[in-house]
């Protein structure tokens, strides 16, 4: 019994410390059947791929696939939420480069306007340094999240709530309707075991990932596994336990029989 596949992995293309070769190579011998290559969107200030850079990385994806035919390599991005709105910081014609689209808040991300700067990226940043969080805020956020999944096909929503305060149930709800998988990530969890259960009771579809920034951590998923035995989450709500995930951005595509 095994997760067959890691689909939030980082390399020296963003902030890892690993190629995407090694990456592959790790999974590889772990015996997982799949993994995902998903370094910062475009518009992260410090760890983001640039778009020069992306041609190069989606050609060791393809090297990588031919020197280990038995692992199923995607090519995708972690991308940010880069406004209110629920903007994220690819373009419409990225999708068609892109196998899979993880996306979640990160820090020191250029918003779409000073307006966004202000009320998005600051309040958040405040948030973070003094842990208060207001009404206002949270409802601006979850509403973030809602429209970032209503209107991109993001496959997984990574590490949800990380220095993002916002309803978790409402958004759990939304990537359920949509089919967006609501990530249970390897670094850390910041979601209460009670939201847990309740997202449990909703059929909510999970998925575990490392978030792997390091080649030894590919595949490391203690601390969700933790978390499920401790909540009691079903297997059956996990898309990677002992079976493989169909993706949003890839069935709107056609690419599953």
């Amino acid at each position: 019994m095994a997760y067959w596949g890691d689909y939030h992995t980082h390399t020296v293309y963003s902030h890892g410390h690993s190629t995407v070769m090694q990456n592959v190579e790790r999974a590889a011998e772990m015996g997982l059947k799949e993994i995902a290559i998903t370094d910062h969107g475009f518009r992260h200030m410090m760890y983001n791929v640039r778009r020069t850079a992306f041609p190069d990385m989606k050609k060791d994806v393809e090297e990588a696939r031919a020197k280990f035919p038995q692992v199923n390599v995607y090519l995708g991005l972690e991308t940010n939420l880069s406004s209110r709105k629920g903007n994220i910081d690819i373009l419409e014609e990225d999708f068609d480069n892109l196998d899979l689209i993880v996306c979640g808040y990160h820090k020191f991300v250029r918003t779409d306007s000073f307006a966004d700067y202000w009320k998005f990226f600051i309040a958040n940043m405040a948030y973070n340094i003094t842990k208060i969080s207001t009404v206002r805020l949270r409802n601006r956020n979850t509403d973030a999240y809602l429209r970032a999944i209503e209107r991109h096909e993001i496959d997984i929503l990574s590490h949800p709530g990380n220095g993002f305060p916002a309803d978790l149930i409402e958004v759990s709800r939304a990537c359920k309707f949509y089919g967006t998988y609501f990530e249970l990530n390897g670094k850390g969890n910041y979601v209460s075991d009670a939201d847990l259960e309740k997202m449990c009771g909703e059929g909510v579809q999970f998925i575990v990932d490392s978030d792997a920034h390091d080649l030894e951590r590919i595949g490391e998923v203690s601390k969700p596994q933790a978390i499920i035995d401790r909540v009691g989450i079903p297997y059956e709500l996990i898309a990677n336990w002992e079976k493989l995930p169909k993706f949003r951005s890839r069935i709107k595509k056609g690419l599953y029989e």
